[in-house]
């Protein structure tokens, strides 16, 4: 007979995992105070929470509740029994208390209440249930420095309760986090959009609120609804018999709040499953439908009788055969709703006014021509990635009238039919056409380029007059990047870049506009092209050593951060470079500026050279148009005679 026996220790390093490494973040921290606070049959939750500036150390975070509270007896054992399961009582639901009928309990595992330690290393606990207060504080410090925890003696939290007389106090539990860990600013709606997010169960009888303003589910504005009725849900059986309930939506424009799009899946009114596309790609049309899609399905079989759900509540073990089908129906649900949207969008903008005046005018065209106009339109309204300029005006609705435009232009409808009727083989013929092509497009590069170079002059008499009404260069240099570079005509501006930048570096040295502080950088680029984060400094000031490392910071995290694989693709196929412009930069940090010059890193533009450039470029640029159509034709004479200084206007 064996005399030595096996045992098993629990080390308190168990507890940095369940809590620190699972809710590393203000939003599902608390959602799981609230999800408690729930199962407590609370009717109101407050929370307090400094926002709108970087949070301190100092700082404290509260979360109360009107729930049923605890005695002593019940703290210990109920809430400090880490890992009890609540749900074996009742057949998982509450008993009735605050005029409310019993709810389905949330919690299951028995580690929400370690969720705080994510965010902060003390969390206080004080509730009252039956006139008695119980009062204590759990220590993060303390509890992972424990070796285990398998003797009797566990770990001892800290007493706060002075003494033992009874109060006149209600029922309910406040949770005070302090000894922060978090430091970033967290800003009020989208904290409340988030953890609207989580939970379902937000009605009047569950109400959470973030510093005295409720927090509520309403839903954002759709263009395409399924069901169509706001608030309603679709009911569907899976092959297995299990049975769920869904909605999805499609907004009129590109949903920018990740944590918005795609579908999120909840059991038992608590998020099971983080926004997601069922792992589907998309492809090239889906893959952008997916930017305007947000959904939510109910799905409570995935925890009932086996839990489906991973720890942290974030994923659900769709490795599972119980949890498989539901992957397959959203797949297959996904595919269908971005098919659907793309007809409907496409149905849209025909039926747009604008579109549809053009299509009226088009009647008076020849048959031929009318055919061609329709074609195009059709095509134009099937692409879905066409929505808004930055203008706010519809990308759809200026192609269809460029489009008409151009089979109304008799140059360039000529140039089109005479194409259209040259045989295969008739390669003079071709050639005739492709020159007529060369002159027409000669000149309205003319147009382009003199209305471009007037604008510069006009930029550049400003900046040297220092007038009051001097327009904001960022605004300027962002709208129109040609005016740094020609070449840069296509280029955009990169919001999200712009965010990914002031979230690590909590904004640049601003300046004011309007009473608010800007950032003095921006973005921009071409899809799997260089993207240039711009720095502006105003004409006038020199700059040295400060503003080259903090635009070589900017420079050097973007590349980092574009190839750890948690943007997007286009994304993480850019190159990134910088650019200064600037009036001068200090003779001591030249040889900085030339060093970060050399190495890549960035570019420095000056104001005095900068728009003189830039001229030069676009004339260059006419140039070389011109010089592609024939010398002899009197069209081109004009453009080589007038250049971009010409007062008047091309034939």
């Amino acid at each position: 007979m064996f005399e030595r026996e096996y045992k098993m220790t629990v080390a308190g390093q168990l507890f940095r995992h369940l809590g620190l490494q699972m809710y590393s973040g203000a939003v599902p921290a608390i959602a799981e105070l609230i999800s408690n606070a729930y199962d407590a049959m609370a009717r109101n939750v407050s929370i307090k929470i400094p926002t709108g500036r970087p949070l301190q150390e100092d700082d404290e975070i509260a979360v109360t509740d009107d729930g049923h509270g605890m005695t002593f007896d019940e703290c210990n054992d109920h809430y400090l029994h880490v890992g009890r399961d609540r749900r074996g009582r009742q057949a998982g639901r509450t008993e009735p208390y605050n005029d409310l009928e019993p709810r389905r309990v949330q919690g299951r595992k028995g580690i929400g209440k370690l969720a705080a330690f994510g965010i902060a290393d003390r969390i206080g606990v004080r509730t009252v249930k039956n006139k008695e207060v119980a009062h204590f504080a759990l220590d993060y410090s303390e509890l992972t420095r424990s070796t285990d925890f398998a003797d009797s003696a566990g770990y001892t939290p800290e007493s706060l309760q002075d003494d033992d007389q009874p109060t006149e106090e209600v029922p309910g539990t406040a949770i005070i986090l302090s000894r922060l860990k978090i430091t970033r600013r967290i800003d009020a709606a989208e904290f409340k959009r988030s953890i609207a997010r989580r939970l379902l169960v937000l009605d009047d009888s569950f109400r959470v609120y973030l510093n005295d303003s409720l927090i509520s589910r309403d839903e954002i504005p759709f263009q395409f609804r399924v069901p169509e009725k706001a608030g309603s849900w679709e009911t569907c059986r899976l092959p297995d018999g299990n049975s769920l309930e869904w909605w999805a939506g499609f907004c009129k424009k590109t949903i920018p709040d990740e944590e918005m799009r795609g579908f999120v899946v909840y059991v038992r009114g608590k998020l099971a499953q983080a926004p997601w596309f069922f792992d589907l790609s998309g492809g090239v049309w889906g893959q952008h439908g997916m930017q305007y899609l947000t959904g939510e399905i109910r799905a409570d079989y995935l925890d009932d009788p086996k839990d489906l759900i991973a720890t942290d509540r974030g994923a659900v073990r769709w490795e599972d055969p119980m949890a498989a089908p539901l992957k397959t129906w959203g797949q297959s649900k996904v595919r269908d709703l971005l098919e659907e949207w793309t007809v409907k969008r496409r149905r849209a903008k025909i039926t747009n006014p604008r579109v549809t005046d053009y299509i009226r005018r088009a009647e008076k065209l020849p048959p031929r021509d009318r055919k061609i106009f329709e074609q195009v339109v059709d095509r134009i309204c099937s692409i879905p990635q066409l929505g808004r300029d930055k203008d706010g005006k519809e990308i759809t609705d200026e192609l269809v009238e460029f489009a008409y435009n151009a089979l109304t232009n008799r140059s360039f409808l000529e140039a089109v039919r005479r194409l259209n009727t040259a045989p295969a083989d008739d390669i003079a013929k071709f050639n005739e056409v492709v020159s007529e092509w060369d002159i027409i497009e000669a000149v309205n590069t003319a147009h382009v380029v003199k209305g471009r170079v007037e604008i510069i002059r006009k930029f550049q008499a400003m900046i040297d007059a220092k007038a009051k009404e001097v327009p904001d260069m960022q605004d300027y240099l962002k709208k129109y990047p040609w005016l740094i570079d020609p070449r840069w005509t296509m280029l955009t501006h990169e919001t999200s870049l712009d965010r990914i930048i002031t979230k690590q570096f909590g904004g640049a040295p601003t300046k004011e506009a309007e009473g608010k502080k800007r950032p003095d950088y921006f973005c921009l680029g071409e899809r799997y092209q260089t993207v240039h984060v711009v720095e502006v400094k105003r004409p006038g000031n020199r700059v040295g050593q400060k503003e080259l490392d903090q635009l070589r910071d900017y420079v050097y995290f973007l590349r980092t951060r574009l190839k750890d694989g948690t943007t997007a693709d286009a994304h993480r196929r850019q190159t990134i470079r910088g650019l200064l412009i600037a009036d001068d930069i200090r003779s001591r940090d030249q040889q900085l500026a030339d060093t970060y010059q050399r190495d890549g890193v960035l570019d420095i533009r000056k104001w005095h050279n900068l728009l003189d450039t830039t001229e030069a470029l676009h004339a260059e640029y006419l140039d070389v148009v011109t010089k592609r159509a024939p010398q002899d034709d009197p069209r081109i004479q004009r453009i080589v005679k007038d250049g971009i200084h010409g007062a008047g206007e091309p034939d």
